[in-house]
Parts: structure tokens; C-alpha cells; sequence
């Protein structure tokens, strides 16, 4: 029987289990993805260096946890790349207004490594028998002395007993997916119901060209555009801060129901719209790569179609108790008060259980 059972190989799971290891105890990660990170996932590129398609700026000024972890380790960071002008769009049809911008990525970082970075220093520090990939949570059986998880992997269905669980998975997504025996009290259901998975609705695109011709131009790379009929509403440069690695990335305006229904479409539309932005050049990208969030099975339910206005208030008090009588605990940063959604959410959902199983 485990001490602890750790189920979501996110930033969540992996630094709580990095802090439950200071004490003698068995702990094992159940990750159902076929690899680790959660949402937190980057394409690879030359010489070592990762293009985030996941979270990808961290803010170490507001952000102690993080920056307390990134100095810990000794992991780079980065300015986010804002030298020249900006551009805004405000029509489809009319051309971009240049302007200088002072303050959107003012304080935000990029990790050299990309935000895996984070991910590879956890790893580095658990022992790989405790890690166990491709093991996806379908049931929890309450069992009064201990909790019975029952698993579906490579290998097929199969149970472990464990006398404490931590569920990182997002709330809403866990209770669309597993089954609780007996089941979990309507309330809380409607709760974890009613939060959104962070990025569960986005999706992402990543462009790599041979060179960065927007600095070359003078321009930033950056485009905020709010107008009707864009594809992309934000654009940045996702390159390294020395011009290497050049990129430009963005998020999409259209919402789930329309990406999926113009799949096909998607790649000339963007390039449509950075044509109109950059000019020629954009049209010829060396790699194009979409991460559509809402596509994914173990992020996302259909409830994300529909886009927060606004940025979710996260930490439900609800999902901050333990429940099952000290054996059943929520993290993960849907779960965290005051960073909720970012990484270092993550870290602070991590720390408060921490704190509690270690008493």
C-alpha cells in the first residue's frame, strides 16, 4: 500500500512530490499522458532550445515561488522580446497601426529551456520508480482505512490502495472523468463544475522561419488585434532574445466550434493574416504547428468551448479541504487563491498541500 498517491505528472504533482520526499514514505506519480509537463508543453528545436505551446511567461517580480525556484536551479531566463514597434489591428481589411510598446510584456520572462525546463529540474530530483506515465485515473473507491484508485494502462485495468490521494487534475475535467464510490458530495460536483480548466479553450500556433525579418523591419514581432474576422487575436516573437530560433506565436480568436469546423483552413488563414501584417515574408515559414488545448482528452470538456471574459476566480475554499476524512486532497492551480491559472499556481497549490501532509 502507498503512503500517497499523487495523481496528474503537472508542475502541481511533480513539486508536491518533490516536497513530500524530504520524509521516509512511498509516494508514487500517476501520470495519464505519455509524457510529463501536463499543460505545460513545448516543440523542440535546435540546440536545446524548446517553442512553448503551453504557458509560456513567467513574471518572477510578482511571483516568489517561481523566482525563488528559478534561482534555486539556476534556470535562465529571458526578457519577452518587445524592441521596436508594436502593431494593432483594429480592421482585417486596413493596414496595422505601429506603436511603441512600453508596457504588456514589461515584466514578463521566458525560461531558457521553455517552461519544460521546470519540469526537467523536478524530474531530476524523483526517484523513476516512483513515476509511472500512461496510468489514467478512472475510479476512486472510499475504503474507510485507505483509498482503492483504479487505473487504466498499457497493460490494461488494474488497482492500488493508497491511505492518502492528491488529485492535481483541474476539477471540472476530474469530475466529468472519474468516478467517486461514495460519491462526492452535489455541492462540491456543482463547484468543481463551475471552474474552468485554464487554457482549456485556447489554442495556440507556433511559426518558425529561417530569420527574424520583423526586427529586421523594426518591429517587435508583437500584434494585438480585437478586430472582427481576425484569426489570431495576440501575436509575439517566440524566438530566443538574441534574434536565434526565430519565431512568431499567437493565440487564436475563434473559438473551439470554429476551429474545429475549419481545421483545414487554419494554417493559410493565419498566414493570410501575418501577410497583412508583416508582408511577404511571413508566408513562407520553415514549420507551422497548431496545440489546440480543447482538442485534448485530458485537459479539456465540452463545457471549455465557452471562453471565461474574464480571468476565472480561482480557489474554491471547497477544493482547499481535505475531504474522505484526511485522505482526499485537491491541488493543482485551478485550486490556488492567488495566483490561480498561472504556474505559479501551480507551486502555490503545491506548497499549501504540502504544508498539510507534512504536519
Amino acid at each position: 500500500m502507498l503512503d500517497i498517491a499523487i495523481i496528474g505528472g503537472g508542475l502541481a504533482g511533480l513539486s508536491l512530490a518533490q516536497r513530500l520526499s524530504s520524509k521516509p514514505r512511498t509516494i508514487t506519480v500517476f501520470e495519464a499522458r505519455d509524457r510529463w509537463g501536463g499543460r505545460i508543453f513545448c516543440a523542440p528545436g535546435a540546440d536545446g532550445f524548446r517553442y512553448d505551446l503551453g504557458p509560456s511567461w513567467i513574471w518572477p517580480e510578482f511571483q516568489p515561488r517561481l523566482a525563488a525556484m528559478i534561482n534555486g536551479e539556476d534556470i535562465a531566463v529571458y526578457r519577452q522580446w518587445s524592441d521596436g514597434h508594436s502593431l494593432y489591428q483594429s480592421e482585417r481589411e486596413s493596414p496595422p497601426q505601429a506603436y511603441r510598446d512600453q508596457g504588456t510584456y514589461a515584466a514578463a520572462r521566458r525560461m531558457r529551456g521553455g517552461a519544460y525546463a521546470l519540469v526537467d529540474t523536478l524530474l531530476r530530483q524523483l526517484p523513476q520508480g516512483s513515476l509511472k506515465l500512461n496510468h489514467q485515473l478512472n475510479k476512486l473507491i472510499d475504503c474507510d482505512e485507505y483509498i482503492e484508485l483504479h487505473f487504466t494502462s498499457p497493460v490494461g485495468e488494474f488497482s492500488v490502495k493508497a491511505k492518502q490521494v492528491v488529485i492535481t487534475i483541474p476539477p471540472r475535467l476530474l469530475v466529468n472523468t472519474v468516478a467517486f464510490e461514495p460519491a462526492l458530495d452535489q455541492p462540491l460536483q456543482q463547484a468543481m463544475q463551475d471552474t474552468p480548466t485554464w487554457m482549456a479553450g485556447h489554442a495556440k500556433v507556433l511559426l518558425r522561419y529561417s530569420h527574424a525579418f520583423w526586427r529586421e523591419a523594426g518591429l517587435s514581432g508583437n500584434v494585438i488585434a480585437p478586430c472582427q474576422g481576425a484569426i489570431l487575436s495576440e501575436i509575439f516573437d517566440a524566438g530566443a532574445d538574441d534574434g536565434a530560433h526565430a519565431a512568431l506565436s499567437g493565440f487564436f480568436a475563434i473559438p473551439a466550434s470554429l476551429r474545429n469546423q475549419y481545421r483545414d483552413d487554419l494554417q493559410p488563414l493565419v498566414l493570410e493574416q501575418l501577410v497583412r501584417l508583416f508582408g511577404s515574408e511571413a508566408a513562407q515559414p520553415t514549420h507551422f504547428q497548431m496545440m489546440d488545448w480543447f482538442n485534448e482528452s485530458l485537459t479539456a470538456v465540452a463545457d471549455d468551448a465557452n471562453l471565461p471574459t474574464s480571468h476565472p476566480q480561482y480557489g474554491h475554499p471547497w477544493l482547499q479541504l481535505d475531504h474522505w476524512n484526511d485522505k482526499l486532497y485537491f491541488c493543482g492551480t485551478e485550486t490556488a487563491s492567488d495566483f490561480g491559472g498561472y504556474l505559479e499556481g501551480a507551486l502555490e497549490s503545491a506548497e499549501r498541500v504540502g504544508r498539510l501532509l507534512l504536519l
